[in-house]
């Protein structure tokens, strides 16, 4: 099996105790209207850590962006398969300038993230203990 290669932010703000999700653009061919953590692919030569980067930018204008660690990989087994590596970054920036690709997001804490996120993303959260950084309020 051949499967390309994504990468995908999971923006955490300790200031906020939040994380960013962004909601696909309801005229978008994959997943129209359903929310999602920043990414996409590599770009040829690019290296994993600076199309996150540059995904992060070019999706939300964040530029103050800090690559903590990956923070899991897992294969999705669709049609055309893909390999998700995560990333769990932090930023200090609140405002978000959004691409054409996605026509809202949200600072969310726990509760929306579980409620929005799809509930595959959840179980990788949850199994990567990605909720553990937030601080109990």
């Amino acid at each position: 099996m051949n499967a390309d290669i994504v990468v995908k932010s999971i923006i955490f703000n300790k200031k906020l105790n939040r994380f960013l999700l962004v909601q696909r653009c309801s005229k978008d061919e994959i997943g129209a209207g359903t929310w999602e953590n920043a990414g996409g692919n590599i770009e040829n030569g690019e290296h994993p850590e600076e199309a996150m980067k540059r995904e992060i930018r070019e999706e939300t204008g964040i530029v103050d962006i800090n690559i903590e660690r990956v923070a899991y990989v897992t294969l999705v087994n669709a049609k055309h398969p893909y390999l998700i590596i995560a990333y769990f970054c932090e930023t200090l920036t609140e405002t978000v300038n959004l691409s054409e690709e996605h026509q809202a997001f949200i600072w969310a804490d726990k509760k929306e993230c579980i409620e929005l996120l799809p509930k595959e993303i959840i179980a990788d959260f949850e199994k990567n203990r990605i909720f553990e950084c937030m601080k109990e309020v």
